[in-house]
């Protein structure tokens, strides 16, 4: 440890101080290391020594330090003249990291500096490039082919698959097949890209044109071409071609090896064949974390809560130690499932076994609290981050408008602000409906402007939310501007215009929007869309209208439940038809219950209407013999007719039954 205090005096001495430095460098383990040995580096006077500095950067910005990019960059930005060699890494780096983005930036900033970049440069911006087409951003991406031609990096056959990859990415299968046919020389990862392009578009008779010239021009599928074969098979959500794939493993001479059947595996669990992932999940003659991890995070994509616990009991059992990708998807199971709970039992689990929680398992366990109703313990963990994102907040946001807490959630929309923190489309339609729910359109303006003013994209959900809260607060003109203008509508947009206008007493004006949406034929309207169309019927007379969507309802392939037969109900009393009334319900293929029953009773009281009151009062005794409206309803209704011996008999009853009624209450905004 003496050369820590070390001042080389001569040249001699500095260099071997530096190479014996460059040692301790290459013998890192972690990022510990690393970080001692750059101290080392400072008090030897050696940071401005170009190759000790720009190994230290490589080493940051590799598996070594877990690609600590933050620090790479500290450490790169302090060196004059970075070589093409540091530049590659820290874009390397932050290709690993996925932040594609940050990797652009920095090969632009390259450019400018007039470092020339090399092949593992270019493939390097390629796959950058590559990494946008989620957002389908492809002009960098272009820029960069466009360089390769320039440079003259065009004969490359690392860089030209890159460009492949870049093109089947954005799933440009005509420009992939451009470049490919450019390729003079062609390895297993050329034609494995190529092949792959044209089976994530379903040009299946391309690819397997194009692998069975691969095989005649000497070039043999390896484990890769399989892998991938099988994941445009998951993309595709194509089962049966996949199984295919799998079953020609032996006749290629490709091991059936762990990758392959992780591969086969997240194929079953993209298409949703959970019954096959589980078959071959249980085959496997070996598995690893990752194995463990698909089929747990297929049980939970595919709904199936309880089995993805299930298999967590069985990891442990099987001597497999869960990672953070795991818990992630075990504590989405509990949220979906409500289980706070097991939700409690996996957060005592990643403090007992000391698991470093990073953003997202943060994340995981705010959305958890949030959707089991404990804001408490979601505040606590929301409280001890060191660092948050749009998740984090939209996750509180959402939770304490799911507990009704609408206070609050304005007032942590408000910290956002002041935070500079832009609400995500989700936070945003949760607060639209907290809106919706209060009756509060200064408030639902304000996230309207709020929307505007950031530039917030905004989708299908988020429009509707504002037509939604623009119908409920009863400014229907301007819900309607906003429904014109939307360019893509689905059926929770209908429902919100519809029961909108119905809610605010413009029955025919919502009777015309449905029978425009019965026109477009797409979106088709739901059980929801029915129940609306009729109660609008209902409060606007239109009994013929609401008979005919009541029985057009199975053409439309919707079932009616309890709530539609208590809607035609509603609209058959409200017209004062009560025998029809009386009539619909005892032909109803399900039993009615005792809200439907108390819907004609109401109708009777107004249309006095007293022997029928009375056989549908004692329909609802039998159904409902401890509810208390229901026995004040028919004690009412006795008493407005001076029948007083039968609200003696009523008011007994209820008081052998132990029945009380409360007083009433209400409660207003301030």
């Amino acid at each position: 440890m003496r050369y820590l205090y070390f001042r080389p005096n001569t040249a001699s001495q500095a260099r071997a101080c530096r190479d014996h430095l460059l040692t301790h460098l290459d013998q890192c383990s972690s990022r510990a290391h690393l970080a001692e040995l750059h101290g080392r580096l400072i008090r030897a006077h050696l940071r401005p020594n170009p190759s000790a500095v720009g190994r230290l950067v490589a080493l940051l910005a590799s598996p070594v330090a877990r690609h600590d990019m933050p620090y790479a960059r500290r450490v790169f930005d302090r060196m004059a003249q970075p070589t093409a060699f540091v530049w590659n890494c820290m874009i390397r780096g932050y290709n690993s990291c996925d932040a594609p983005a940050d990797a652009l930036r920095l090969f632009r900033a390259m450019l400018r500096r007039g470092v020339s970049p090399d092949n593992y440069t270019m493939a390097a911006a390629v796959s950058s490039s590559a990494a946008f087409a989620g957002c389908k951003s492809r002009s960098t991406g272009d820029a960069v082919h466009s360089l390769v031609r320039k440079t003259g990096f065009a004969s490359d056959v690392f860089v030209m698959s890159g460009l492949v990859n870049f093109y089947g990415s954005f799933r440009s299968v005509d420009d992939a097949r451009k470049v490919f046919e450019e390729m003079a020389d062609r390895d297993v990862v050329s034609w494995t890209l190529m092949i792959s392009a044209f089976a994530q578009c379903s040009q299946w008779d391309e690819a397997l044109r194009l692998l069975a010239e691969m095989q005649s021009q000497g070039t043999k599928p390896n484990k890769v071409t399989v892998i991938s074969l099988l994941s445009a098979c998951g993309q595709e959500q194509d089962a049966d071609r996949g199984r295919w794939v799998y079953a020609r493993v032996d006749e290629y001479g490709i091991e059936a090896d762990l990758d392959v059947r992780n591969a086969l595996l997240s194929m079953y669990v993209k298409c949703g064949s959970m019954s096959d992932a589980l078959k071959t999940f249980q085959l496997m003659p070996i598995r690893n974390t990752k194995s463990w991890n698909t089929l747990i995070d297929g049980f939970v994509q595919n709904g199936k809560h309880k089995e993805a616990l299930r298999m967590f009991e069985e990891m442990l059992s099987d001597g497999i130690v869960p990672d953070l990708i795991t818990l992630v998807s075990l504590l989405s199971s509990c949220a979906q499932l409500g289980d706070l709970q097991k939700g409690r039992y996996f957060h005592n689990y990643i403090k007992d076994h000391g698991i470093r929680c990073d953003i997202i398992l943060h994340n995981s366990l705010i959305n958890m609290y949030a959707k089991c109703g404990h804001m408490a313990a979601a505040e606590m963990v929301f409280g001890n981050m060191t660092q948050r994102d749009t998740v984090s907040w939209t996750a509180m946001v959402c939770g304490y408008v799911k507990g009704l807490q609408f206070t609050t959630a304005f007032s942590l929309f408000e910290e956002m602000k002041v935070v500079d923190v832009v609400s995500s489309e989700m936070a945003l339609v949760s607060l639209l409906s907290a809106c919706s729910q209060l009756g509060a359109l200064d408030k639902g303006r304000e996230i309207h402007t709020y929307i505007e003013e950031k530039s917030v994209t905004t989708d299908v959900w988020l429009e509707s939310a504002l037509v939604d809260m623009y119908a409920k607060c009863g400014c229907t003109d301007t819900a309607a501007e906003i429904f014109s203008t939307m360019q893509h509508k689905r059926t929770l947009t209908w429902n919100a215009m519809i029961g909108g206008l119905a809610s605010n007493g413009q029955g025919k004006e919502a009777v015309e929007h449905f029978e425009q949406m019965l026109k477009l034929r797409d979106p088709k309207p739901d059980a929801i869309t029915l129940k609306v169309v009729l109660g609008a019927c209902a409060h606007v007379g239109m009994v013929d209208e609401g008979l005919h969507y009541f029985y057009l309802m199975l053409s439309l392939g919707i079932v009616p439940d309890i709530e539609h037969y208590g809607c035609v109900v509603d609209l058959l009393s409200r017209a004062g038809l009560l025998d029809e009334a009386y009539s619909f319900i005892k032909k109803m293929p399900i039993q009615p219950n005792p809200v439907i029953w108390g819907s004609l009773l109401a109708a009777c009281r107004v249309h006095h209407k007293m022997e029928l009151a009375k056989r549908i009062g004692q329909h609802i005794i039998e159904l409902a013999p401890n509810d208390v409206g229901a026995h004040v309803l028919i004690s009412n209704l006795h008493a407005e007719e001076g029948q007083w011996d039968d609200v003696e008999q009523v008011r007994g009853l209820m008081e052998s039954r132990g029945v009380e009624k409360s007083s009433g209450r209400s409660s207003i905004q301030v």
